[in-house]
C-alpha cells in the first residue's frame, strides 16, 4: 500500500467517524410551526415566556399548560419568564410595537398543538424537540444578534 492510499483510507475513517458521530449525538428532531393569524390564538390562560433585547428583537412564548408537554424559550440574558397569563396584553404590545410580526403555532410530532409562538420579522429561530428520560420539551431558541452569535446562557429562577 502506497502513501497516497494510506492518506485516503484515514480520511474515509475520519469521515465515516464524524458522520457517526452526527447520526448518534447532533440529530435533533425539528419542528415545523405553521404560520396562523394571531386571532386563530385562544384567549385562554398560557404560560408566557419574553424575550426582549430591543424592541425590534421581541417574541413571546405561549406555552398551553398541563398537556403533557412543556414548551420552553432557551433562555438568555433577554428571556424572562412571566408566568400564567392571557395572550391580549402581549399581541396588543406587539402591535404598537412593530409594523409586522409573525405568529406561528406549535404542533409536536403527532399534529398536537402544544403553544404559539409570536415574533418580531427581524429574529430568526429553530424549534426542535429534546427527551430528558420520559420528558420531552420543546425548545424555541432565537437567533438575536444581540447575543453575538447563540447566546450567553443564564440560569433559570
Amino acid at each position: 500500500m502506497n502513501i497516497a492510499e494510506k492518506k485516503m483510507k484515514k480520511k474515509t475513517l475520519f469521515f465515516a467517524l464524524v458522520a457517526l458521530a452526527f447520526a448518534v449525538v447532533g440529530c435533533q428532531p425539528f419542528i415545523i410551526p405553521a404560520k396562523i393569524d394571531t386571532a386563530s390564538i385562544p384567549d385562554r390562560t398560557y404560560e408566557v415566556t419574553v424575550h426582549e433585547s430591543n424592541p425590534i428583537y421581541y417574541a413571546v412564548l405561549f406555552d398551553i399548560p398541563d398537556d403533557g408537554k412543556e414548551v420552553a424559550m432557551f433562555y438568555t440574558y433577554f428571556t424572562n419568564r412571566i408566568g400564567m397569563d392571557t395572550p391580549g396584553k402581549y399581541i396588543d404590545h406587539l402591535d404598537g410595537l412593530v409594523k409586522g410580526y409573525r405568529t406561528l403555532q406549535i404542533n409536536d410530532e403527532d399534529g398536537t398543538v402544544r403553544g404559539y409562538l409570536l415574533l418580531t420579522n427581524v429574529l430568526r429561530y429553530r424549534i426542535y424537540s429534546r427527551r430528558r428520560g420520559e420528558t420531552v420539551r420543546i425548545i424555541v431558541q432565537l437567533d438575536d444578534p444581540n447575543l453575538n452569535g447563540g447566546g450567553i446562557r443564564r440560569r433559570r429562577r
